[in-house]
C-alpha cells in the first residue's frame, strides 16, 4: 500500500518548506510523489519543490479540498496508476479544508491502495493568540483534523505563544513537535494512528469569512530591486504575498507573511512573472501597482 500523508496548516506556516526538508530524507530505493495546490490562479510552490527525485503534481487554481470536483480525484488516480509511488504527500492550500480530503482518501475505492497516515497540521505559535485566526472557520477545521501538531517558527515566538502551543496540545489531546525552518524528521510522521475511529467530517465551510485575492501580472522585461521590494512588503498591511519576479540575479520567488519577507532564487522558468495577494479584506490592486512602479531597476 502507498503511505499517504496530508500536510496542512494556515497561510504562511511553512508547509512547502517542510516538504522541501522531508524530500531530502527520501530513501534512494523509494519513489515519492507530491500533490499540491495553492490559492491563486497559478501555482508557485512546485518551483520550490522541483526535483528529479520526486514526482510533483498540481491541482491548478481554487481549492484542492473541494473534492466533489473531479480534478483532485483525477490527479490522484493518475499518480497512483502511472507514477506508482511508494509514498504520497498531499499539501492543501492554506485556505483549504483537509478534513474533506481525508474523507475522500478513506473511501472504499482506496482502502486497499492507500495507507493514510496521521494528519500533520503545521502551526505558527504566534497565530494562537490572534483572535482573528483562532475564530476563523478554516483555522479551526485545520486544528480539529490534526493527529499531530508541529510548531514551526518557534524561534520567533514569545513566552506567551509557547505557552499557547502547550495549552493547545492539552486541549486537543494531540502529540506535538517543535521544529525550526520546517526541519521535520520523517520519523515524526509515523506515530500510532490512535484517533482513526474518532475522525469526523466537520460542518461545511462558513461562507461569511471570505478571503480576498488579487493577482498582479508583471512585465517580462521589468527587473526589480529586491531590497526596495522587501522594505515595501514589510510595510504592507496584507496577510500574504507570493510571487515570481525577475530580480537582479534572475528568477526569484517572493514570500511575505505579515511583513516577514523572503526571496529564493529558482531556475529559469516559463511561469509568468506576477505577485499574488491574499487578505481578509478587499485589496486595492491599483494602488499597489502604482506604489511599486518606482521599485524597478
Amino acid at each position: 500500500m502507498i503511505s499517504t500523508h496530508v500536510i496542512t496548516g494556515f497561510l504562511g506556516v511553512g508547509k512547502t518548506t517542510t516538504l522541501e526538508y522531508l524530500i531530502t530524507q527520501k530513501p534512494k530505493d523509494e519513489r515519492w510523489a507530491v500533490l499540491l495546490n495553492e490559492f491563486g490562479k497559478t501555482g508557485l510552490d512546485a518551483l520550490l519543490l522541483a526535483s528529479n527525485e520526486v514526482v510533483i503534481k498540481q491541482v491548478p487554481g481554487g481549492c484542492l479540498c473541494c473534492v466533489t470536483q473531479m480534478p483532485f480525484q483525477i490527479m490522484l488516480n493518475q499518480l497512483i496508476r502511472f507514477d506508482r509511488p511508494d509514498r504520497i504527500f498531499i499539501e492543501p492550500s492554506g485556505l483549504g479544508h483537509p478534513d474533506e480530503i481525508v474523507t475522500l482518501l478513506k473511501q472504499d475505492q482506496y482502502q486497499k491502495i492507500l495507507d493514510v497516515q496521521p494528519v500533520v497540521t503545521l502551526i505558527d505559535p504566534r497565530h494562537l493568540n490572534n483572535p482573528r485566526h483562532r475564530s476563523h472557520d478554516i483555522y479551526t477545521r485545520q486544528l480539529a483534523v490534526a493527529d499531530v501538531f508541529v510548531a514551526n517558527k518557534m524561534d520567533l515566538a514569545d513566552d506567551e505563544d509557547k505557552q499557547a502551543f502547550s495549552d493547545l496540545l492539552v486541549e486537543h489531546k494531540r502529540s506535538g513537535y517543535i521544529v525550526e525552518n520546517g526541519q521535520l524528521p520523517l520519523s515524526c510522521l509515523k506515530i500510532d494512528k490512535l484517533r482513526e475511529a474518532q475522525f469526523r467530517l466537520l460542518k461545511k465551510a462558513s461562507l461569511n469569512q471570505p478571503f480576498f485575492t488579487q493577482t498582479l501580472m508583471l512585465n517580462k522585461d521589468d527587473v526589480w530591486n529586491e531590497q526596495a521590494l522587501e522594505i515595501y512588503f514589510q510595510s504592507l498591511s496584507i496577510l500574504r504575498v507570493k510571487g515570481l519576479i525577475h530580480g537582479q540575479q534572475g528568477a526569484l520567488l517572493v514570500n511575505s507573511v505579515l511583513g516577514e519577507v523572503t526571496f529564493k532564487q529558482v531556475a529559469s522558468t516559463n511561469e509568468p512573472w506576477r505577485l499574488e495577494f491574499i487578505d481578509y479584506q478587499a485589496i486595492d490592486l491599483g494602488t499597489i501597482k502604482a506604489q511599486i512602479e518606482s521599485l524597478k531597476l
